[in-house]
Formats: C-alpha cells, structure tokens, sequence
C-alpha cells in the first residue's frame, strides 16, 4: 500500500500519516505533480475533481516542512470557506506526526480569534483571498519567508471575482517562491495569471479514461416548474434516502424547499452563503453525524463537502455548467460506495444533459415520472385554482363592461334629475355664463334699435324736404309776383296789412 508512496522519498513521519488516511496508492495527478513539486519547479495541474488533487500539493509541502521555524512556511488559497477548512483538516491529519500547525483563514469566523492564532506558530495557512488580505492590512500576518503557494481552484476563484485580490496577495510574496496552480479547467484568466507570475510550468493534463462518477447512477425526470416541489417529495419518499442533498441555485429557493419538506416530515435544514461560519460549521457537523438526514444547499456546498454516506443529490435546479454537475454528483458515490443522482429539468434542459453524460462519460438514463399522492394532489389543487382564477377573472370583466356602460348613460341620467348636485363653485360658474349672455343680449339689442333709429331718421328728412318747395314758392312765379289770393301786383308784400283795408 504504502510502497507506491514511499518511491517519492518522503520522511518517516508523512509515510506515518498516509498510512493512518488509508492512502492506497498515489492518482494519476499525484504521481506526475509530487516529483515535479519536490524538484521545486512551478506546476500547473489540471484534472477533475474527486482526482486527488489536494494530496498532490499537501504531501510535498509536508515533507519540506521545518516543524522548528516559527515562520509561515506555505500559503494555499482557496475559493470557499468549506474548501478551505476541508484542506486544513487534511493537512492536519497527513502532518500530525510532523508537528505541523495549520490555520484556516476565512469570512464569517471571529477575526480577534484569528488574531490570536496568528501570534503563535503556524507553519501553513489556508484562506479564501478576502480574509487572506484582510489580514495582511491589518500587519497581523506576512508571507516575506513562505517557500510555497498554492491557488486551488483556480479556475473557480477567479470566476468568483477574485483575480485583484489574488494579484494582491501574490505580489507581497517572495519572488523565489514556488507556485502550485490547480484548476478543473483553465480559461484564458487562469492562463494569464500563470504567463504573468509562474516561471515556466510545466503543463499536467489528466484526462479522465474512466467515468468521473462510475459508482454513481445518474438519471433525471422531466418536469415542469409547477410540478418540481411536489415531484420533489414524491421522490424522497419512494427513494428513501439514507442522507441526501438537495441542490439549488438561489438562497430563496433553498430557504422555500426546507420549509416545504419540513411540512412534509422530513428532517432537512438550508445551507446557503449568507448563514455565519459558525452556523454552517454547526449544520455540516450535525449533517455528518446524522442528526438530520436532507441538506438543501446552493452551489456553496457543491465544493468541499465531503460528508461519507451520502445516498442521493438531486439536483432541483439544473447548474448551467459541467463543472458545478461533476462536483455536485460527486457528493455522492464517495469511498468507493454506491450513489444516485437525480436532475429534475424542464423540457428545454435536456440538451444540457447530453453534455454532462459527456463530461462524466457515464450515461444519464431518463425516468418516466410516477405521479404519487403529493404531485396528484398539488395538479387537482393547481387546477382548481386556476378555474377559480378564470372565473374571478370573468366576473371582473362583466364588472368593468357593465362600469364602463353605466359611465356612458351618467350623463343622460343627470340631464333628467330635477335636483343636481353639482360641485362647489359650478353654480357660480353658471352665474357668470348668464351675466355674460345677458350682457351680449343687451349690447346686441342696443345695436338692433341704434340701427333702426337711424334708418328711421333717414327716411323723416326726406318727406319734410318735398313739403316745403311747393308752399314756400309761388308756382311758375318770381319773387315779388302778384299774391293768388288778391296782393297787389305793383309792390312786394309787406306782411303786415294796413290799417282800413
């Protein structure tokens, strides 16, 4: 068992360690990486996960391991909280025979504690990079000595937005350090990271000949969205899992499928990234120990999580790349034990299935879906809710239509009261529409009789001009003429008659 081990040279008291982990002989990554890591080279290795891969960097800095130098001695970054407690806990177990102190550096964990860690001998820190550099501006905490860096899923750090902060950290190292870089897969951001600080890495590439997950059923069912919570329960039930984890993307969707398996009987808790360190700590343990027996998890828990005796994942949600499937199915199926994994996807998924049986080069068998009590009882629910929608909506558009016709004889209705309310200042609106028609009346009338007037003037004149020529002249006479009525045709006349005549 150990003999395999025992060719890469190493001390007495890590052959000690291997022998109490159970190693049985090394992976295909850890027989090409640990002479190369031993040699002191730079190394990039890329293989899937369940491959080995933190053995591959942790035995050779345990065996280099000075046990009597209070300096930190390696630094391995990490993506996750679990990934990076996981890491600690394995190079606790591999180096006990060694004197080696190791020191897990994350969020969501007291940092006066982590303080005081710190003031005594740690030979190795593990850390996500926020927590790493949070320390490193506080002072409490420098890598001018270390002789070893690990960045452990690359690839998902990176993709978490974590490439300053990395920078940061590698750029306050030595420059004759050594870089250990180990990623699933290797995207032009992990490219350039490893051009800009390693010195000429050589390249391992393990392609997996085997399936990824040979002791792991995978089959899925068809769903639609509405049924997936009660096809849920359906198949908890007719499963009967010993310990099963639950996956899905959102922190909500997680919280609203534990309550609804709590509804149902099942012992199941949530496990999501806004919960405290501690408070994950607490359910992964109490998980292990069996103390509930369905996890419902996001993708946080996918990487890290190694809990033996898990039966079954589903997967409640699909994840949108072969990465996050192979480390979700690879929750199950561990130490060589049988495991099941089951996708609930809509219709228009299984594309995307074709491409994981693919990755995982084992084949993803389709289910026809049993109706059981939960999903018959929640579609008569669901229909007889929808009946009852369509008839509300019904009745609410009579509503509107017989509103919208009563609006419409509103205004013949109020022409045929006798009494109208109307709104304040409307009467005195009336008021002044009256006083203005008075007034046009009146200024109208006034101009009428003007016009008459003036007509009838013009006419007057005229008849009183003809009156006066024919009595104011003698006819065909002169003046001075004989009076018809007997004057005197020699003189004029005087108005006046004289006295005796």
């Amino acid at each position: 068992m150990t003999k395999a081990f025992a060719t890469f040279g190493f001390r007495p008291e890590l052959m000690q360690g291997i022998q109490e982990a159970f190693y049985k002989e090394p992976t295909p990554i850890q027989a090409e990486a640990i002479p190369l890591i031993i040699e002191g080279k730079d190394v990039i290795g890329q293989a899937q996960t369940g491959t080995g891969k933190t053995a591959a960097f942790l035995l050779p800095i345990l065996n280099q391991l000075k046990a009597g130098k209070r300096d930190i001695q390696a630094l391995i970054l990490t993506p996750t909280r679990e990934l990076s407690i996981q890491i600690a806990k394995e190079a606790e177990k591999l180096g006990k025979h060694l004197g080696a102190n190791v020191l897990s550096l994350h969020g969501g964990t007291d940092i006066d504690r982590q303080l005081n860690k710190l003031k005594e001998t740690v030979h190795i820190v593990v850390g996500t990079p926020g927590r790493v550099l949070d320390h490193m501006k506080r002072a409490s905490l420098h890598f001018g000595r270390i002789s070893t860096l690990v960045l452990d899923e690359a690839d998902k750090m990176l993709e978490m937005g974590f490439l300053e902060d990395v920078e940061q950290v590698i750029v306050n190292t030595p420059q004759n350090r050594q870089i250990l870089l180990f990623s699933a897969t290797m995207p032009d951001q992990v490219k350039k990271l490893a051009q800009q600080f390693m010195k000429q890495p050589p390249h391992i590439r393990i392609e997996s000949k085997q399936k990824t997950v040979e002791t792991i059923e995978q089959l899925y069912y068809v769903v639609n969205q509405s049924d997936k919570a009660d096809a849920l329960v359906d198949l908890l039930e007719q499963e009967q899992p010993y310990l099963c984890i639950v996956f899905a993307n959102t922190q909500v969707r997680v919280q609203q499928l534990t309550a609804r398996l709590q509804e149902n009987g099942f012992s199941a808790s949530a496990l999501y990234g806004d919960l405290s360190q501690s408070k994950r700590e607490q359910l992964m343990k109490q998980f292990r120990e069996i103390k509930f027996q369905f996890l419902v998890a996001t993708d946080i828990a996918a990487r890290g999580l190694d809990v033996e005796g898990v039966t079954h994942v589903i997967n409640y949600d699909l994840p949108n790349d072969v990465e996050s499937y192979i480390h979700r199915v690879g929750r199950t199926g561990r130490a060589g034990q049988k495991g099941k994994a089951i996708s609930l996807v809509s219709p228009r998924q299984k594309n995307l299935l074709a491409r994981f049986a693919k990755a995982t080069k084992a084949p993803i068998e389709e289910k026809l879906l049993v109706l059981g009590r939960h999903l018959d009882a929640g579609r008569r629910e669901r229909a007889k809710a929808r009946e009852e929608y369509f008839i509300e909506l019904r009745e609410q558009k009579a509503k509107e239509e017989a509103k919208e016709k009563d609006k419409q004889f509103a205004p013949i209705r109020e022409a045929i009261k006798k009494k109208t309310k109307v709104k304040p200042g409307y009467k005195k609106k009336l008021a002044r529409e009256l006083d203005e028609l008075k007034t046009q009346y009146e200024r109208n009338r006034r101009r009428e009789e003007a016009k008459a007037a003036r007509k009838a003037g013009k006419t007057g004149s005229a008849g009183k001009s003809a009156g006066r020529g024919r009595a104011g002249k003698p006819v065909g006479g002169k003046s001075g003429g004989p009076d018809s009525r007997g004057g005197s045709r020699s003189g004029g006349f005087s108005g006046k008659p004289k006295r005796g005549q």
